[in-house]
């Protein structure tokens, strides 16, 4: 059976200290592996923190709602937000094999490191919103493998 949690902040909030803990409290009421927990609160705070720091180009609050929902062995996280239209699918790749001070850009790495920690990811503008959809495949208890 189906198990959510789901929150909203704003534009104007620490969200790492909003989310983190409600985060936590339902990884460990359903078992999951600290490393697991880890994991959904960077994916979470790496979002988050992107559409706070690049998607308002105004001065006002905003809300940014989330929730995350376990069933079975799948995680998935919701993000829905007003801020300007960004797919995550369409940034670019950021340079990994240059040395930091030959990059032209530094940029991307958050968004690599989620991409990274999902198995799929999906996208859509919605009413004005971005609604973005990560699932997160856990019934093996670690980390999705890329390759």
């Amino acid at each position: 059976m189906a198990d959510v949690i789901s929150f909203q902040m704003t534009n104007k909030m620490n969200c790492f200290h909003h989310f983190q803990p409600d985060v936590e409290a339902f990884g460990l009421k359903h078992g999951l592996p600290m490393k697991v927990i880890f994991h959904l609160n960077l994916v979470l705070d790496e979002l988050v923190t992107n559409i706070i720091d690049y998607g308002y180009t105004d001065f006002d609050e905003h809300p940014i709602d989330v929730s995350v929902c376990l069933d079975g062995g799948i995680v998935t996280i919701r993000i829905e937000d007003d801020s300007a239209p960004f797919n995550i699918m369409e940034a670019p790749a950021p340079d990994l094999d240059s040395p930091l001070e030959e990059r032209s850009h530094l940029g991307g790495m958050g968004i690599h490191l989620v991409k990274n920690m999902v198995n799929h990811i999906d996208y859509k503008r919605e009413g004005g919103k971005n609604v973005l959809l990560l699932t997160k495949d856990i019934s093996k208890q670690g980390c999705p493998q890329k390759g």
